[in-house]
């Protein structure tokens, strides 16, 4: 699809503004250590990013789990022979500490970051002998003990340094003097990530200077102030809307950069619980502003509570308290939205859509001002054509809101009496609680909707005085609105702490999968692996965001069924030839050979 003038030159502002944006945490980063060097007693070189796996131990022990999840145990052994006949047995190494990669800026701050892989070593010679893989020539440099270039051919090598039980070993892109850091201890560097996660990356930006930092925010807010004005013929609402979330994302990250220590993503299979999580932490100091930035999103529970626990197909619920400063921007935003509507209504009906409006934005803008966002969706239903979407939203308690609302949606379609959809539009079609129940005929246009929804569907509107309501589907899409307004009406467990997570996200795969199209090859033979690996015990994964004691964190948790599933992925790699890569290449060779001979015949 061709795209305006207008929207190239906004592509192309976002991304310069994205590589400038890098260029100068680079730069920020690359300059705090600098500074450190120079500060610190010790003059350890600490790294800008680490990547940390846990053991080959603690690998080998989740490939196992995967792969009996996968009910393919005879994939352990597999993988074993590979490691013993194309790694030598990894011979010379340690299988129970850490190893991996840390990243550092060149000297100049010119070029990509230079990556040095730590290994634990439990033998020189056998080490090197492993990593020379029978086609490598080990030779020691000259002048400098315990280092040793490794040569494949006449273009490639790699140097290495033995630190105590560690080697270290930089590639061709390092220069002669890249080894001689001080470097840190690979156990005590990353004890924390190799105790929590199998495999993680951590970026700390704790020792950048306050000075690069502010220089930093200063030009961020810059770059952004072109994106954040208003743009031709865009409502004010929306305009609002917008740059109260771009002002939002341009705090969150001062706080991170003035305020935080640590940037984690980390991935673990427990192969107790039959589970795996990754994680995405923002963390500073326990006391630190940035820490009660995001306390202060929990601590209040939601309206919907008794929902969460419900075996939906998915459920997507957020509560969380605005900050101070965020709440006036949301009044503004529907003291905003509720002057665009007026502008776009018709001189003679002004007066009319005004007395309609007022209370309605006299409850939203009270909401509002408490500073709680509290919303909640569901998808119900496991059979085709019998799902049914319902979400809600909570305000603040007004009786009169169900006739607001009923007042409203009639103005609405009296004088819109040539619009086709409006039409349709079926005013107190049902009740709940004795309240209206408003309903729009909306059929799904495409297949999956179709799949799900059926051919007829429609749209329903609900307002009690404590909340708006909205279902969408076929038949049962009014039972389930009416089952949700229920339930919600109960008392809520106190001990439930799902009640209070700033946000939620839960699906279950096997529901999926009633609908799943089988029409592609490709998409069958993955709908055929998910189904042996998905039962409804085992198929759940969840997103929580929830604050930590020093920041806060995104974990995503998947159950066994997905263990299972990726394991048939690796299963079916394995079994294509995906560890014998050196065998097709001589395949390849053998082919090509033969072609050239019959060329020359």
């Amino acid at each position: 699809m061709p795209t305006s003038p207008c929207c190239r030159n906004r592509l192309r502002f976002q991304v310069s503004s994205l590589m400038r944006f890098w260029f100068c945490v680079v730069v920020s980063l690359s300059a705090g250590r600098f500074a450190m060097g120079a500060e610190e007693s010790t003059s350890i070189d600490y790294p800008l990013v680490v990547i940390n796996a846990a053991s080959v131990n603690r690998l080998q022990d989740s490939a196992r789990v995967m792969f009996e999840a996968a009910e393919r145990p005879d994939m352990v052994e597999v993988v074993q022979r590979w490691t013993a006949n194309t790694l030598k047995e990894l011979k010379g190494f340690d299988r129970t500490r850490p190893f991996g990669m840390m990243l550092y800026l060149r000297s100049g701050f010119i070029g990509a970051p230079i990556g040095i892989s730590y290994v634990p070593i439990t033998n020189l010679d056998d080490a090197l002998e492993t990593l020379a893989y029978g086609t490598g020539t080990v030779s020691p440099v000259d002048g400098k003990g315990k280092y040793n270039d490794i040569r494949y051919g006449e273009n490639f090598k790699i140097r290495t340094r033995q630190v105590g039980g560690y080697l270290f070993m930089v590639g061709p892109d390092g220069e002669d003097d890249t080894l001689d850091k001080i470097f840190p201890d690979p156990v005590k560097l990353t004890s924390r990530l190799a105790s929590q996660y199998d495999f993680a990356v951590s970026l700390q930006i704790k020792n950048v200077p306050p000075t690069i930092k502010s220089v930093f925010i200063e030009y961020l807010k810059m770059s952004s102030q072109a994106e954040l004005q208003q743009r031709d013929g865009e409502p004010e609402s929306a305009y609002r809307l917008r740059r109260a979330n771009g002002d939002t994302w341009l705090e969150l990250a001062d706080r991170i950069l003035t305020q935080g220590e640590e940037i984690t993503l980390g991935s673990k299979m427990d192969g107790g619980t039959r589970k795996a999580h990754v994680d995405f932490e923002i963390s500073g100091t326990s006391d630190s502003k940035l820490a009660k930035f995001f306390q202060d999103m929990a601590g209040k529970r939601t309206h919907f509570g008794n929902l969460l626990t419900n075996p939906s197909t998915f459920t997507m619920s957020a509560s969380w308290l605005l900050s101070e400063k965020q709440r006036p921007l949301l009044t503004s935003f529907f003291e905003a939205a509720k002057k665009d509507i007026a502008k776009e209504t018709e001189k003679n009906n002004k007066q009319a859509i005004n007395k309609l409006l007022d209370p309605l934005f006299k409850v939203l803008l009270a909401s509002a001002d408490t500073g709680h966002v509290d919303l909640i969706a569901q998808l119900v239903g496991t059979e085709p054509q019998k799902f049914a979407l319902v979400a809600g939203a909570r305000v603040i308690g007004s009786r009169n809101l169900p006739n607001q609302i009923t007042d409203l949606l009639q103005f609405v379609k009296d004088n819109e009496s040539d619009n086709d959809l409006l039409s349709k539009l079926e005013i107190g079609a049902n009740e709940i609680d004795s309240l209206p129940v408003h309903r729009l005929e909306i059929n799904p246009p495409d297949k999956p909707g179709q799949r799900m929804f059926g051919e007829t569907a429609h749209l329903y509107f609900y307002a009690s005085p404590q909340a708006l309501w909205f279902a969408f589907g076929g038949d049962s899409a009014m039972d389930n609105l009416r089952d949700a307004v229920a339930q919600v009406a109960l008392p809520q467990d106190p001990q439930q702490g799902r009640n209070r997570i700033p946000f939620m996200f839960v699906t279950h795969a096997s529901n999926w999968l009633t609908v799943a199209s089988d029409e592609q090859p490709r998409a069958a033979e993955f709908n055929e692996q998910a189904r042996a690996s998905f039962k409804s015990e085992n198929d759940a994964m969840q997103v929580l965001i929830r604050p930590t004691d020093s920041g806060v964190r995104l974990r995503v948790e998947f159950e066994e069924g997905y263990i299972a599933l990726m394991g048939r992925g690796f299963t079916k790699g394995i079994e294509s030839g995906a560890f014998n890569g050196q065998q097709r290449r001589q395949e390849r060779q053998k082919q090509q050979e033969a072609a050239q001979r019959q060329q020359v015949e």
